[in-house]
């Protein structure tokens, strides 16, 4: 495993683990951040292996994930910016699967795990305002 492989399975540990949103969270806000954990995972997998046709799959899937009424945690100008650039992110790993770019795909991956760990944060720093 190079040092940049590493670097990507770190910032996926983290986001997994340090999610300040896992306590307290409804049902169908709880399962819809295991199938992104589980879809990010299957992504880290496509781009590391190439398998641009699973990565724009998983991909997809995550961009679908954006639309359920569940992802609407916050109704906050700042919550739909971090949506909006994890949205931005799964659309560049489309195109990067599409385009078979093996520079782009593991930017947008690092762009997309970023904005999970910004929004988490965001999302752990409002409730705690309430």
């Amino acid at each position: 495993m190079n040092d940049y492989t590493k670097l990507i399975a770190s910032l996926v540990l983290v986001a997994s683990l340090g999610s300040p949103m896992a306590s307290g969270q409804i049902p169908p806000l709880k399962r819809v951040m295991r199938e992104k954990l589980e879809q990010s995972q299957l992504i880290l997998a496509a781009v590391v292996t190439s398998d641009w046709g699973a990565l724009e799959r998983h991909s997809r899937e995550l961009e679908r994930l954006t639309s359920e009424p569940a992802w609407a945690v916050l109704r906050t100008p700042e919550y739909v910016r971090q949506s909006a650039a994890f949205l931005r992110a799964t659309q560049d790993l489309i195109e990067a699967a599409r385009a078979h770019d093996l520079e782009a795909a593991p930017l947008a991956y690092v762009s997309l795990t970023l904005s999970c760990v910004q929004c988490h944060r965001y999302v752990a720093k409002a409730r705690l305002a309430r």
